[in-house]
């Protein structure tokens, strides 16, 4: 039987341990009771499980390791209950399944979270592995953060004030080499990379926002686009990644259209999106400056240069200051000795 790398928490950086279908399926059926501790609380003292039988859980480490053990869905916020999640796996395929709510399902405005792990018969290389993730992921309207092979899920707990189900299926273990499920996973990778390669060529580049640096200003926008990855930076905007494309919070199908396009010029990573609906989808590729002006500033580059070096780049923003009086004084210098010089003549 497969097994699948465990911790007691997700800080946990070595002598990890393992555990197999049979045990996981108990952990879901009895999960420690932590009494009146907060869902937040509950969460970080879970244990954890990968998707993989690596010696520890770093990307480098699981990639070269290259034995995927364990399919896996990241619900959060979905329309569909433990019912209809396992009506949809069963016309997948698959007989061998275990689906149960998070710690923050149905807290506060939060509203149906749940993860579920489908059993292999056999394990994957990372290719196969990623592509039937991606189009899980978009089958299910579901967070692709499950695609990333370091990505570890929480195992279930119990507390106080929690909704806590779950459901499980005995059944034969799927096996996915030679599955229908297999073959559209990767029709569906290989359209998606047509649509990508076609975004890369058409695709016209936003010129950069007007910075005008005087004497040794430091540039902000640059500051910006070298400090957020893209990845994390539309999941905080509510982005839902399928394969190798996006699906904005707006979007109203479920086919993710938006993409991170890579210069064939300057090797620069930059937004293009097709989703009408979608803000920042300009018909041209935006840098992520250009993308959070659009996003939290309503267009106003302006004004996030502004905001965004007072409140997240205070160094370079007091020293650009600085930069600016020395200018402006030598300006005022010059000014002074035109106006004796024209005086005197």
């Amino acid at each position: 039987m497969l097994k699948f790398l465990t911790a007691k928490s997700h800080s946990v950086t070595a002598n990890f341990t393992y555990i197999d279908w049979q045990q996981l399926v108990i952990k879901v059926q009895q999960p420690p009771d932590l009494g009146s501790d907060t869902p937040e609380q509950a969460k970080s003292k879970s244990a954890i499980i990968a998707a993989t039988d690596a010696v520890n859980k770093t990307k480098e480490t699981v990639i070269l390791h290259d034995n995927f053990t364990l399919l896996r869905l990241d619900l959060d916020d979905t329309k569909m209950d433990l019912d209809s999640i396992a009506d949809a796996l069963d016309g997948m395929g698959f007989k061998s399944y275990i689906i149960h709510s998070t710690a923050s399902h149905q807290q506060g405005d939060n509203g149906n979270r749940y993860r579920v792990y489908m059993q292999l018969a056999e394990p994957l290389n990372y290719v196969d592995w990623a592509a039937l993730q991606g189009y899980l992921s978009y089958m299910f309207m579901a967070d692709d953060c499950a695609s990333r092979p370091q990505q570890i899920m929480y195992l279930p707990v119990r507390f106080k004030g929690d909704h806590y189900a779950f459901k499980i299926a005995e059944g034969e273990a799927f096996t996915a080499l030679g599955s229908e499920l297999l073959d559209e996973a990767n029709a569906f990778i290989e359209k998606q990379s047509k649509k990508l390669a076609k975004a890369n060529n058409t695709a016209v580049v936003k010129p950069s926002h007007n910075e005008k640096l005087i004497g040794k200003q430091v540039s902000v926008i640059d500051a910006i686009n070298q400090s957020y990855e893209w990845d994390t930076l539309l999941v905080s905007y509510g982005y839902k990644r399928q394969g190798k494309a996006y699906l904005p919070p707006e979007a109203t199908s479920k086919a993710a259209g938006a993409y991170i396009l890579t210069s064939n010029t300057d090797g620069r990573q930059r937004y293009y999106s097709h989703h009408k609906s979608d803000p920042c989808a300009t018909e041209q590729c935006l840098d992520i400056f250009d993308f959070i002006a659009i996003r939290s500033y309503g267009g106003d580059g302006r004004l996030a240069l502004k905001d965004i070096a007072k409140e997240h780049f205070k160094t370079i923003n007091a020293h650009n200051k600085k930069e600016w009086t020395i200018n402006d004084q030598n300006n005022k210098s010059k000014f002074s000795t035109f106006n004796a010089k024209a005086v005197q003549s």
